[in-house]
């Protein structure tokens, strides 16, 4: 075999490896975040006094956002748990459910227990339309 077809061939193995670790990833952590929610079902959400929070960025909040959430971004959740204070129930949200999956995991970690992943906006407006 030539030396350019075994590197051709390695790369495409190397790709297909990341590529599988990667989707893999994501596809554990949407899980994962999926499990939480599953777990959650028999949570009802009090939409009048929740704090809800969109984890999402700056730029994403602005293009839409539930209506009176607030936009604290993932990486910076640590940097504003004071803001979480003495609220009831914080609802977490955020477009897939990982972020807010991982926001609602630091939120418990540093012990908050009334934590809610609300997956995204969508799925917040559904659950508000059925508790009506």
């Amino acid at each position: 075999m030539s030396y350019l077809k075994k590197i051709g061939l390695g790369a495409m193995i190397f790709g297909s490896i990341a590529m599988s670790s990667c989707s893999n990833s994501q596809t554990s952590e949407a899980s994962n975040s999926g499990q939480e929610t599953a777990q959650q079902k028999d949570k009802q959400i009090d939409f009048e006094n929740a704090y809800i929070v969109d984890v999402r960025t700056p730029q994403e909040f602005a293009s839409g956002h539930y209506e009176g959430a607030i936009n604290i971004p993932l990486n910076t959740v640590e940097a504003h748990l004071d803001e979480f204070e003495g609220k009831e129930q914080i609802v977490v949200y955020c477009r897939s459910g990982a972020r807010s999956g991982n926001a609602k995991m630091i939120l418990e970690n540093a012990g908050y227990s009334n934590v809610i992943n609300g997956i995204n906006q969508s799925n917040l407006e559904k659950l508000e339309d059925k508790q009506k």
